[in-house]
């Protein structure tokens, strides 16, 4: 096996070795017993080094070994847009062309994301020891999906490994995109929603012990209102109250999060979303987007229909679009036009259908569908737009009421002194 010099305890090991032996070569012998002491001496010094070296190189084989390293290190998943952008640049530096090998290489010294620099090194490992691409890539799962892999195992049979890294590229940049726009749209209400939760907490603490102080003197009866945040606020003052809470919580967290889980639930909130006018249009048009854009990348690589189809439904999020795209893939085996499918089911809108029946009447599904996917990924930011536009005032209304009803409590015992002493 090769060592590289630049490893400093390889190096010294094999600079002692060859010193060794060129002394052993040079050295002079005056006599036959000197001779014979002096060899046997060397040849055991010589042995004993060689057995040190073989030692230390059987251990910096160890810790070479990648199946080594691999159950030492555990990969975390990188976000769809790193990966689009090393995808990216892997596809830019082959098509200059410039070696696969070299530039995984250059990529794993570059990435700032320590599992894809770890999986593009042991890539480029296996790449000089005869490996393919595809099979470097299988071994990490939880990184590199079938969409991924399946593109690359198209790429590598074509020979257009550059042009379909680079569809790749693309095709991971939109479903970031799609992912971004709509953590973006619900970043807002659950940071109002959290900072609602912590102005009642705050007037729960500080506010309201202040008023109880005050009423507490007066001897007026408290309305029920107010009487249940004096309560509240002794509640969460306590010690003893919040340490059977807390830990009430978050078993009952623990519980709810399992049961919201099961496929029961998982389907009802899916229909659920889809027959709510305020959510309807952006998880359509998003699920859309991702599965036409998919099906378009894997169709025009060369992937058979029915393989691109069962891929594009793992892109999907809701499992009434994953449920349309298994019929599609059964009436497909039976003979029968994808467009057939669509027009049946009420979810799917009828611009969808018509231009999937346009696409294989006319030969060109990967173009008709790619359209869509631009056409749909374009109404998903003008729906998000339109979901934040709508969602503003309407938390901004949520936060207002929350405070004013609290206020309308602590003032409305005021009021009742008022209305008795006049």
């Amino acid at each position: 096996m090769d060592y590289k010099i630049s490893d400093p305890k390889v190096a010294e090991l094999i600079k002692n070795n060859n010193g060794l032996r060129r002394k052993n070569r040079s050295a002079k012998f005056p006599s036959n017993n000197e001779n014979t002491v002096k060899s046997k001496t060397e040849d055991s010094s010589i042995n004993n080094k060689s057995n040190n070296i073989k030692t230390d190189n059987s251990v910096y084989k160890k810790l070479k070994d990648p199946k080594q390293i691999k159950k030492k290190i555990k990969l975390k998943a990188p976000s769809t847009k790193t990966l689009a952008l090393a995808t990216k640049q892997l596809a830019s530096m082959v098509k200059t062309g410039l070696p696969l090998l070299e530039s995984l290489n250059i990529l794993s010294d570059s990435s700032e994301d320590k599992t894809l620099k770890y999986v593009y090194k042991d890539a480029s490992r296996g790449i000089s020891r005869g490996s393919t691409f595809l099979s470097m890539l299988e071994k990490y799962p939880q990184v590199f999906d079938e969409m991924y892999l399946a593109l690359v195992s198209a790429g590598e049979e074509a020979g257009l490994l550059p042009d379909v890294l680079e569809r790749e590229a693309l095709l991971l940049e939109s479903l970031a995109q799609i992912k971004g726009q709509i953590s973006s749209a619900m970043a807002y209400p659950i940071a109002i929603f959290v900072l609602t939760i912590l102005v009642i907490i705050v007037m729960l603490v500080f506010v309201i012990p202040i008023f109880v102080d005050i009423y507490s003197n007066s001897g007026t009866q408290l309305p029920m209102l107010t009487n249940m945040l004096v309560i509240a606020s002794a509640k969460i003052k306590s010690i003893s109250f919040m340490s059977k809470f807390v830990p009430f919580i978050l078993v009952s967290g623990y519980f709810i999060r399992k049961e919201l889980r099961k496929n029961y639930f998982i389907n009802w909130k899916d229909e659920f979303l889809l027959k709510m006018p305020i959510t309807k249009d952006l998880v359509t048009k998003s699920s859309l987007a991702n599965f036409a854009r998919t099906l378009s990348a894997l169709n025009s690589a060369g992937v058979p229909i029915l393989q691109a189809l069962n891929i594009s439904r793992r892109t999907l999020g809701n499992r009434v679009f994953k449920r349309i795209v298994v019929r599609m893939n059964e009436e497909i085996q039976s003979g029968e036009p994808i467009y057939k499918v669509l027009a049946s089911e009420k979810y799917i809108p009828v611009m969808f259908t018509s231009m999937f029946r346009i696409g294989e009447e006319t030969g060109e599904l990967s173009e008709m569908v790619n359209k869509l996917a631009d056409f749909y990924e374009a109404e998903v930011s003008t729906s998000v737009k339109s979901l934040t536009s709508i969602l503003e005032p309407l938390m901004i209304v949520f936060v207002a009421g929350v405070v004013a009803v609290i206020l309308v409590a602590m003032y409305l015992p005021m009021f009742n002194m008022m209305s008795t002493v006049g």
